[in-house]
């Protein structure tokens, strides 16, 4: 009975084979790095130098932090405060940041728990309810103003809307755009806001309520654009999920691609530079056609560190959100809270097929494969791609994918999809690889 059975289960194995068409065994000879570029980090240069000996002594800066009882958020959650923290000296007089920290009830130094920096983006300022969902799910965690603001609504309040954050006098230089890129470091704006995020990871670290070797970074929008720089900087950070933002901002196809290409920037200011040296696990999380932020700077920054990778979320509209899915996950994947996301272990292609990979959290089921592609290169009109993305679905069997590359694809990207949660709730989950062009195929 038990060799009928085997052999019935073979023959349908069989099957299911024969309808891919090929064999799910990576072909060694065309396998792809699933994270490639055709732009190549330049590497450092003599202000890149500048710029590390001074923020190697910001990482040596222990901060005072004072409470402000006042603009504490929420005066029913004990667990999350305001304060102000010792800026960078800023034009040669003191400098504070305002900032949220927030703690786990029980984080304590015999039973402590990983961190979380939080870096917002352009206009937006330091948020609270940031704070409490990364301390709800078992992190502390500070989201500093890294633009001079301060809270300054009722006290004992908090309202996220610009009215009630104004800039901060005693902080240090308000941002500028990078208007002021062709002064000295300590009289640019974004000098202090990279400092901000760095010394938010030197209160975490001198915290005993915090396991120090388990901090992550994450920032959204300006924040991940800051926060891809940010690790090229401090690598105690175990690892980083920017949002939005990377580095490549000279290849951007968006209009606000201009921003990041003056004189000052792009050869100083931009990850590109020194994500070669950045050796801990980096996601970048994007959209496929984000206004702000194309996917080809982002691609092109997860081939660039040697342990990078991006994930292309469809529907992904800008914005603050902050109760990314992919990104907790990513996270307690890193420090062990939690199950992490879908992994995809090796694209190869065989003809005009792509062969994948992938493994699968142990909460997700029902994985599909999808192949997203354009016929042209990315090109915007104002905000808008002037060609959308074209989907194409791909068959799974186990933990293996195979996609036909449709004929006009001149550039695509493959993603996985995964399902957690119950069959009347379910949350998807998304892996891609980065972007590749057609002459792969070759």
């Amino acid at each position: 009975m038990i060799q009928k059975i085997t052999a019935v289960f073979l023959s349908i194995l069989a099957f299911f084979y024969s309808l891919f068409g090929v064999s799910f065994k990576q072909n060694e000879q065309n396998a792809a790095d699933i994270y490639q570029s055709e732009h190549a980090s330049p590497g450092g240069n003599e202000k890149t130098d500048e710029l590390k000996a001074l923020y190697s002594e910001v990482k040596e800066h222990i901060s005072t932090v004072t409470p402000c009882p006042e603009k504490d958020p929420y005066p029913e959650d004990e667990r999350i405060k305001a304060v102000f923290f010792d800026g960078e000296e800023c034009l040669g007089k003191p400098a504070r940041v305002f900032a949220y920290l927030g703690f786990p009830e029980g984080a304590s130094a015999e039973d402590p728990v990983p961190g979380m920096v939080l870096v917002h983006g352009g206009g937006c300022h330091a948020w609270a309810e940031w704070v409490q969902f990364w301390v709800n799910n078992g992190y502390a965690a500070i989201s500093m103003d890294g633009f001079a603001q301060v809270y300054s609504g009722p006290d004992h309040t908090y309202d996220h809307e610009p009215e009630h954050w104004t800039v901060d006098p005693e902080s240090h230089l308000p941002m500028d755009n990078f208007t002021t890129a062709d002064k000295p470091f300590k009289e640019q704006w974004f000098y202090y806001f990279i400092a901000d995020i760095l010394l938010s990871n030197n209160i975490l670290r001198a915290d005993e309520r915090v396991i120090t070797d388990k901090i992550g970074l994450t920032g959204i929008s300006w924040g991940g654009f800051a926060s891809s720089i940010a690790v090229c900087y401090d690598d105690r950070f175990a690892f980083a999920a920017p949002v939005y933002g990377s580095g490549f901002q000279d290849v951007s196809q968006t209009p606000w691609g201009a921003v990041f290409r003056g004189a000052g920037v792009s050869d100083v200011w931009d990850a590109k530079n020194l994500l070669g040296e950045v050796t801990m696990p980096v996601t970048w999380f994007n959209s496929d056609h984000d206004a702000y932020f194309s996917a080809d700077s982002a691609a092109a920054s997860a081939a660039a560190a040697p342990n990078g990778k991006v994930t292309f979320i469809p529907n992904f509209l800008h914005g603050m959100l902050i109760e990314q899915p992919e990104v907790l996950r990513f996270a307690n994947g890193q420090t062990g809270l939690g199950a992490g996301n879908i992994e995809i272990d090796a694209v190869s292609f065989e003809g005009e097929r792509a062969i994948i990979s992938f493994t699968l959290p142990e909460d997700a089921k029902n994985a599909a494969a999808y192949v997203y592609y354009r016929s042209g290169p990315l090109e915007y009109d104002g905000s808008d791609l002037k060609e959308d993305w074209q989907v194409q679905k791909g068959s799974v069997l186990g933990n293996d994918a195979n996609i036909r590359i449709p004929d006009e694809a001149q550039m695509f990207y493959i993603l996985i999809e995964g399902n957690t949660g119950s069959l009347f709730a379910r949350e998807p989950i998304y892996a891609s690889s980065g972007i590749f062009t057609r002459d792969i195929l070759a």
